[in-house]
């Protein structure tokens, strides 16, 4: 049974607000930065990503996943970069075969909970030396400060797509975090740069 849109409403206003949740033991901060991701399409139907080539020099980590049962993905940690009070993850998505007419269809694939407008905002941050975990940052309108608008993003195969996110940042003394991307699962004890 799918949940009602009351139900995916309160589950989106519940993330919209934690921000940034603590682990058991730990106490709770939040931040609301603004920012944001890219513009909607004008156009209803989702249009082909544009292919964006990553130098070797800047994966930190990778992985392969499959989604939707037909394609097979790899998924490249980018960046974990402080800037102040905030953190950026950056991460790309390439699509290196599937056996469909087209592309694959981001959608939800990387959203925290499912949506009428998808983001980026399922990566979280997990401090484990302050057992505190941090979720995508929000504007003053409560959009994420993430990757956005994921419904109108197609990959092709061999395709990369570079999506992001940003969070309030850690206390200085911590110099590495756990990554959780969608599909990809944890990498853990990324340096922070």
């Amino acid at each position: 049974m799918k949940p009602s849109w009351k139900v995916k409403l309160l589950s989106v206003a519940m993330l919209s607000v934690a921000g940034c949740s603590s682990l058991p033991g730990s106490d709770v901060s939040a931040s609301n930065n603004g920012g944001g991701g890219p513009q909607k399409s004008a156009s209803s139907a989702p249009a082909p990503a544009q292919p964006s080539p990553l130098p070797s020099d800047t994966v930190l980590a990778g992985r392969t996943a499959a989604a939707d049962g037909f394609y097979k993905l790899k998924i490249d940690l980018l960046q974990l970069d402080r800037e102040g009070k905030l953190v950026t993850v950056n991460y790309a998505v390439t699509v290196t075969g599937h056996d469909r007419a087209s592309g694959w269809d981001v959608g939800d694939a990387f959203s925290a909970v499912p949506s009428d407008d998808p983001s980026a905002d399922g990566v979280y941050l997990i401090d484990a030396k302050n057992g505190k975990k941090h979720l995508v940052a929000r504007d003053a309108e409560q959009k994420c400060v993430c990757t956005d608008s994921t419904e109108s993003i197609i990959i092709n195969t061999d395709q990369t797509v570079t999506f992001t996110a940003t969070f309030a940042a850690p206390p200085e003394d911590v110099t590495a975090m756990d990554v959780y991307i969608p599909l990809a699962g944890t990498f853990k004890n990324v340096p922070l740069t």
